[in-house]
């Protein structure tokens, strides 16, 4: 894990980012294989890393925070860049998603986009007044 020239402030850069301990030791995280349907029902493959979901679950419990995943912290994160004003682009490539499409399913709606769109998909709309006379 560590560079023979001390480049990259000591470690190899094609090292794993995260390692797991198993007795003295130190292992590469395990991925598996996970099968979902896509928006069209075609069977899409990815990896998953079910004991680093595991350790984020566990971080999380520890934190007090009841009901968190690693899934909802992606939520959280593509939720908090669309209000910071993050190209969606940037947030697909982050979250590692295929289409714009799924990556706009993990973004919560926030309320003051949703004024603002409206309002300015009003402007320069007249309100026509209409008077009925009395006879």
């Amino acid at each position: 894990m560590l560079s023979e020239d001390g480049a990259f402030g000591g470690l190899a850069p094609d090292s794993p980012v995260f390692l797991s301990l198993k007795g003295k030791q130190w292992r590469k995280l395990s991925f598996n294989f996970k099968k979902y349907p896509d928006a069209d029902g075609n069977i899409k493959t990815t990896l998953v890393c079910g004991s680093l979901e595991n350790l984020a679950r566990d971080l999380i419990k520890q934190a007090g925070i009841h009901g968190g995943s690693s899934h909802s912290g992606r939520r959280s994160l593509a939720s908090w860049m669309d209000r910071k004003g993050f190209d969606l682009q940037l947030i697909q490539d982050i979250l590692g998603h295929s289409t714009a499409d799924m990556t706009l399913i993990y973004i919560d709606p926030w309320e003051k986009r949703i004024k603002e769109a409206f309002k300015n998909s009003c402007l320069g709309l007249k309100l026509l007044e209409f008077h009925q006379e009395l006879r």
